[in-house]
């Protein structure tokens, strides 16, 4: 399981198919209202004073490590949501330590963990599909405002579609992290489509509900372009 953020901050995850980073950093404009979108989360504080944080980029993740009683399927998979860029860093580049990189203009970002266990649909082997609400795990499932993303030493560019793309490490002793509550947390998938062949025509649409240690709701809504993942 991969994570982001140091000082024992479990957030980002990273899924298989095919390992393309496929976004576009755009969001969706809205249909009512062009000049707004609705792809990101908003923050109930105090169940009160809603805070609206855009996400323009999305990720999937599978994990086949066969570390439960579903041997047909994943263990899980993880969904994520932020305004940056993710860069899986088995190679470990730069001195750097995390399994994940994120791009360092990254502010926010949302990751929900879809245990196989906690979802009999999933069990068989078939993978989300739309139609569906899937109950999000407590495991690995957080919702990151104000993230820190330190520079590696040296810098660390991966060429993203023409443009290089500086990449370090989240810090989460110095970002707010949201917990999960014990329940109420799910993601439900609107549409979903995984292009092996042309894998810039990946998309999905969700919304999806999490409830932090405080009984705050974040809701959220993503529709666009989806970057996958080989973990």
């Amino acid at each position: 399981m991969k994570s982001i953020l140091r000082q024992s901050f479990v957030l980002f995850l990273i899924i298989s198919f095919v390992s393309c980073d496929n976004n576009d950093d755009q969001v969706t404009p809205d249909a009512l209202d062009p000049t707004t979108t609705q792809d990101g989360f908003t923050y109930n504080q105090n169940n009160a004073n809603s805070i609206f944080y855009e996400t323009s980029n999305a990720y999937i993740e599978k994990d086949d490590g066969n570390n439960d009683a579903y041997p047909l399927a994943p263990d899980y998979y993880s969904f994520f949501f932020l305004n940056g860029r993710l860069y899986d860093n088995d190679a470990k580049l730069n001195n750097t330590t995390d399994e994940v990189l994120v791009s360092v203009n990254t502010t926010q970002s949302v990751i929900l963990s879809v245990d196989v266990a906690d979802n009999p649909s999933l069990q068989t082997g078939n993978p989300p599909t739309a139609g569906n609400t899937y109950v999000v795990s407590v495991n690995d499932s957080n919702v990151v405002t104000n993230l820190q993303v330190d520079a590696s030493s040296p810098q660390t560019f991966i060429n993203i579609d023409g443009t290089n793309v500086e990449f370090g490490e989240g810090n989460g002793a110095n970002s707010t992290v949201f917990g999960p509550a014990a329940t109420g947390h799910s993601i439900t998938i609107n549409a979903i489509n995984i292009d092996n062949v042309t894998p810039s025509n990946s998309t999905i649409d969700v919304d999806y509900q999490f409830v932090n240690t405080s009984g705050e709701l974040i809701s959220g809504h993503y529709q666009g372009t989806l970057g996958v993942f080989e973990d």
